[in-house]
């Protein structure tokens, strides 16, 4: 969100922080992929050490209650701590998000002045854009949120994403890429066309390579086909080995949407042949949402928690001469919500989840370019 009963030569924004978790993520997801055997280890060892506290605590507890009460009061109070703590667990952390998200906690203003910026929660920084470098925010080649903008202030480093924000072709990306779970994160972003606008002023102020157009109106969109995730949801118990050639795969982009104004391409990333080609007027696209039950349990904790962080918006694009294709967007704003979502009324796909997943900003794309623009509900308009 930005300011603008500022004065010409400045500007704020306010910024919002990154995924929950994601600083611990930054440390713990490189540390896994360089020594995974010894990374397990310490899980376990912390889960046996949490295990037999919490455990011991609970028998010294039941004793207690046992040789001074009885034997009802010890059973009401075995469910007064069992149901108890699962209660205030979840209640702590979802009253805590919707504070969170009520209140702006953990927002930070920044100032856009003179040939650099400032930001409310490191005072006396001055991140000048003399120096400053634009990189990927996620994985080049991969999964992506936006682009992200490098500033320094002597030795602190300072990263800001531009949520959605698509530089033109042949914009150089020189810093590393920042995102969840990788070496380096953002520490705030905003939304993309905020972004434009703190890049065109740094542009202005002398760091002309900063001065990054978006893609023209005509120029084609490449939009990334991921395999979903959710896949794993129908595979059995014992299905270990595609499980993991799925996990291993979710980086790596299988098929490709190429989209202008007029017509789109399929092409096939592992061999970049040419799937199909159509002009717009003959694709359509249904909206849908996917939903995970089992079998049994029904009515379980674990069920309805498993089918709530599953639930997704799809779209079902059919094209002329191929099988339709299912899409899915899994796209979060803070890391425990859905950024977007269908009406309630369209197509439940239970246990069939969708062929292929896309980032937030190709899924707006394809919305846009296949009509369905009015079906789609956003939770991120407040960002």
């Amino acid at each position: 969100m930005s300011i603008s009963n500022e004065p010409a030569a400045s500007r704020r924004f306010v910024a919002h922080p990154p995924f929950w978790g994601s600083k611990w993520a930054s440390l713990t997801n490189p540390a896994w992929q360089k020594n995974p055997v010894g990374s397990y280890l310490i899980i376990v060892v912390a889960i046996i050490a949490f295990t037999a506290v919490f455990g011991g605590l609970y028998m010294a507890v039941q004793s207690s209650v046992m040789r001074h009460s009885g034997g009802f009061a010890a059973e009401m109070t075995d469910k007064l701590i069992r149901y108890g703590a699962v209660a205030l667990l979840f209640g702590g952390v979802g009253g805590w998000y919707w504070w969170s998200q009520r209140s702006g906690h953990g927002n930070l203003v920044i100032d856009v002045t003179g040939d650099g910026m400032t930001v409310s929660k490191r005072p006396g920084d001055v991140y000048r854009f003399a120096d400053a470098t634009l990189g990927v925010w996620g994985v080049t080649g991969g999964m992506t949120m936006g682009t992200a903008l490098h500033l320094r202030c002597g030795p602190r480093r300072f990263i800001l994403g531009g949520r959605d924000f698509r530089a033109a072709a042949g914009t150089r990306l020189d810093a590393p890429d920042a995102g969840y779970g990788l070496p380096v994160d953002i520490d705030a972003w905003v939304t993309g066309a905020e972004f434009g606008e703190i890049l065109a002023m740094a542009g202005r102020r002398g760091n002309h390579s900063l001065a990054v157009r978006p893609p023209d109106p005509g120029e084609p969109t490449r939009c990334l086909l991921f395999p979903s995730t959710l896949l794993v949801q129908q595979m059995g118990p014992f299905a270990m080995r595609r499980k993991q050639q799925l996990l291993r795969s979710v980086n790596q982009p299988r098929l490709a949407i190429d989209v202008d104004a007029e017509a789109m391409r399929v092409v096939d990333l592992d061999t970049n042949a040419l799937v199909v080609a159509s002009p717009l007027a003959q694709v359509s696209a249904v909206p849908e949402t996917y939903r995970y039950r089992q079998g049994f349990g029904i009515g379980s904790l674990e069920t309805g928690f498993a089918s709530s962080l599953s639930t997704t918006p799809v779209m079902v694009v059919h094209v002329p001469g191929m099988q339709p294709l299912s899409i899915g967007c899994r796209d979060s704003t803070t890391g425990l919500n859905r950024r977007f979502s269908w009406p309630r009324d369209v197509h439940q796909r239970v246990n069939d989840p969708p062929d292929f997943s896309v980032s937030g900003a190709d899924w707006l794309t394809l919305v846009e370019k296949f009509g369905l623009t009015p079906y789609l509900q956003r939770h991120d308009q407040q960002a």
